[in-house]
């Protein structure tokens, strides 16, 4: 009963922090909607710990779980919109906790953690590239053995934090297993040479979150650079890595749908005219069909940190983006029909929570084509 208390109360902890901190900090930041870096708030995070909250204690952080973790930045969104800075928190908090902590080795970990926990550090995942995305068929980055070194060559795009990043999570091609391409991640500081950090075309949305292009022209790594296993980072690596983000940005989701629904009812009760039934069942069912995508996202949460991994944590992630883009599409007709001023600075959050929906949708697509035609051959054969 004592740790079940205990998690109870960092939980309520975290999520009173985020909510302190939005109310004190985001509000009086307006300027965050137009950068493309978080800047001096990034600074303020590190400092009251938010940057550390899923660092191991050991090295500095607060070890906390992905279900205390989820609840807090929806009230951090709820509380001061910015869902681009919560989008560029939580990538540094999964990066730290799924690739870092769960796959670095002693050494690594001891170099590392402290710095991330402090907020000293930050460490961006390099993964996609120009014109492939993500898809591991067309990734074309290499890392070729060289003696007791890997020579790196290639370009990685839309690297989340890459211009704050003090070291690169670097997935290059390293061998073939069974016509399928082999990966291994490799930590690259930022002053590596060969190692070129390049600007790329904003995204013009979820701002202030920066984002970044690298080109790694002949970088001599050593062995000790290698991240988690030799050949196996795809598996072990980027798909958990896709999986906590796509749990983590659904508190981001929950937060900005919340705040629109609270901008629908402001609006409809300053027109002063009479709410039709109809308006009020639409209400009504967005109130309840955002409660149940908030289960469906702890349940998520729940699974990953009972080490849970499969289908059962995909098949929570890909209703929860089912249910968000019905949520966003019923909130938008809504917002459009009702008078008013449309909102503007941290309250114009709309975009953003659409480009973090569509990002998750994107991913979950693959994963409903890929268990139709699962589902479409067995009843072939049956």
């Amino acid at each position: 009963m004592q740790v079940r208390r205990e998690k109870k109360e960092k939980h309520t902890r975290l999520t009173a922090q985020a909510i302190r901190f939005a109310g004190e900090e985001l509000s009086v930041h307006e300027d965050l909607g137009r950068c493309g870096s978080p800047g001096k708030i990034w600074g303020k995070m590190a400092k009251r710990g938010l940057l550390g909250w899923s660092i191991p204690a050991a090295f500095g952080g607060e070890g906390a779980r992905f279900s205390d973790i989820l609840p807090a930045v929806e009230a951090f969104v709820a509380r001061g919109g910015r869902p681009g800075l919560a989008f560029s928190w939580m990538v540094h908090l999964i990066v730290g906790k799924v690739l870092i902590a769960g796959a670095a080795n002693g050494k690594q970990k001891k170099e590392i953690l402290p710095g991330m926990a402090a907020g000293r550090w930050t460490a961006s995942i390099a993964l996609s590239e120009p014109g492939a995305g993500s898809d591991p068929k067309r990734i074309r980055t290499t890392a070729v053995k060289k003696g007791r070194s890997y020579v790196l060559h290639g370009e990685k795009a839309w690297l989340t934090n890459g211009p704050l990043a003090d070291l690169f999570i670097v997935f290059a091609v390293t061998g073939e297993r069974g016509g399928k391409k082999g990966f291994t991640a490799f930590i690259v500081p930022r002053e590596t040479p060969g190692l070129t950090v390049r600007e790329m075309p904003a995204l013009g949305t979820l701002r202030p979150s920066p984002h970044c292009e690298i080109r790694l022209e002949g970088c001599d790594l050593p062995e000790t650079s290698i991240l988690g296993r030799k050949g196996r980072a795809w598996e072990e690596l980027s798909k958990p890595f896709r999986v906590a983000e796509d749990t983590l940005l659904s508190g981001a989701i929950l937060g900005g749908l919340d705040r629109e629904l609270r901008e629908a009812i402001r609006r409809l009760r300053e027109s002063k005219g009479k709410i039709e039934n109809d308006v009020k069942e639409r209400i009504g069912g967005f109130a309840a069909l955002l409660e149940t995508a908030r289960q469906v996202a702890r349940g998520a949460a729940r699974d990953l940190d009972g080490g849970k991994r499969g289908a059962d944590v995909e098949a929570r992630i890909v209703a929860f983006h089912l249910i968000a883009e019905t949520l966003q599409e019923s909130i938008r007709g809504i917002l459009e029909e009702s008078p008013g001023r449309r909102p503007a600075g941290p309250d114009a959050s709309g975009d953003d929570i659409a480009r973090l929906i569509g990002l998750g949708m994107y991913a979950s697509r693959a994963r409903l084509r890929k268990w139709g035609d699962t589902l479409l051959i067995g009843m072939e054969k049956s």
